[in-house]
């Protein structure tokens, strides 16, 4: 009886409880005088399935209900390893329409992506006025003389990323923000090479005991992260929990969230 009412609850009741969790981060080079913080929409691991429209619009809804100057994407648009078990990027164009963010929106790709074919999510996104970054860096200008390097590195699932691949930091003088799908990519960061990276992938473990504690390991590199923030390789790291369900359509103590990041 507790079981099926665990399970029920997994499937029907926790899925579509999407929190919206805080955090900040605070970038030496900008100081009190260079504005308001930029307040961040951070969401990933959407794992759309065929029928999931009102999940998708209620994603969205959430996003929005942040009123971001900006928008980081991090992955998982598709779900999971064939293109019958995901919803097209053609009808997901309806839900990600209702994206605003007055600095950009910014989209990068995941290993679910990799499965269904990057190409047309990232035609989906470029339609639509979204950033679909791909080993790319942008110096970024923003109100009040600030400036921001933000950087995105591809997603590739057997880690054949090389060291020479990530990009270089304009300028100390500059943040730089590192976007990545998986969190895993810290054995290749030098000390220094970004002032956070933001990442998505594990899910927060999606099934987990009370007080959040995952029963297995999503990570390639076998570690154990913590949320919201790890520090990896001497560099912070903000890992979202994700908004979708990957194998199994299921969340237990790990309620999906979307990250409102202030940064000043």
């Amino acid at each position: 009886m507790i079981d099926g009412a665990w399970t029920m609850w997994g499937k029907k009741g926790e899925p579509g409880r999407v929190q919206t969790v805080t955090a900040a981060l605070d970038l030496p080079q900008w100081g009190p005088e260079s504005g308001p913080p930029l307040r961040v929409a951070v969401a990933g691991d959407f794992h759309l399935r065929p029928r999931g429209g009102r999940q998708a619009r209620r994603y969205m809804e959430k996003i929005m209900e942040a009123r971001p100057d900006m928008i980081f994407l991090l992955g998982d648009y598709a779900n999971g390893h064939t293109r019958k078990s995901s919803m097209s990027p053609e009808k997901a164009r309806g839900y990600f329409r209702m994206l605003r963010a007055p600095l950009g929106i910014f989209a990068v790709q995941g290993n679910h992506d990799q499965y269904y074919g990057w190409e047309p999510w990232k035609n989906m996104f470029t339609d639509l006025g979204i950033c679909a970054m791909w080993n790319d860096s942008f110096l970024l200008h923003l109100p009040g003389g600030r400036k921001l390097q933000l950087s995105s590195v591809r997603d590739d699932y057997h880690m054949r990323i090389r060291p020479e691949e990530l990009t270089l930091r304009l300028s100390p003088a500059i943040p730089h923000i590192l976007l990545s799908h998986v969190p895993d990519i810290f054995p290749l960061l030098k000390p220094g090479t970004a002032d956070a990276v933001i990442s998505a992938h594990t899910h927060g473990g999606q099934i987990c005991l009370p007080g959040g504690i995952p029963l297995g390991c999503i990570s390639r590199e076998k570690v154990k992260f913590t949320y919201p923030w790890s520090r990896l390789n001497g560099t912070p790291f903000l890992i979202t929990r994700g908004l979708g369900c990957s194998v199994l359509p299921l969340r237990l103590c790990c309620p999906p969230e979307i990250i409102v990041l202030e940064i000043r």
